[in-house]
């Protein structure tokens, strides 16, 4: 396996794990196990919903913008791989 596949792959499981994490406290506010913020559990729960979105959004992103592009010739290739270097970064 190539390192950019294990970036790849590394990444995807980052964000997979993000979504499942935010759904599990998104769970826990909806069943009473986290109490919500000043005592309003729909406001808490809205909030912890938008992040579920938010985390699975950086995922679609993660796959349509850069995993598709990886590995075409010309720029598009280059600027995905680019960019897949530039979100691996904080983790090197």
């Amino acid at each position: 396996m190539d390192d950019t596949q294990a970036i790849v792959d590394f990444l995807r499981d980052n964000y997979r794990h993000h979504i499942e994490t935010r759904e599990s406290i998104h769970n826990a506010v909806i069943t009473g196990r986290i109490p919500a913020f000043d005592g309003d559990r729909r406001k808490h729960a809205d909030i912890t919903l938008q992040s579920v979105h938010e985390a699975q959004s950086m995922l679609e992103l993660f796959e349509t913008t850069i995993v598709a592009h990886l590995g075409t010739a010309g720029p598009m290739g280059a600027i995905a791989e680019q960019q897949l270097r530039i979100l691996a970064r904080p983790f090197l």
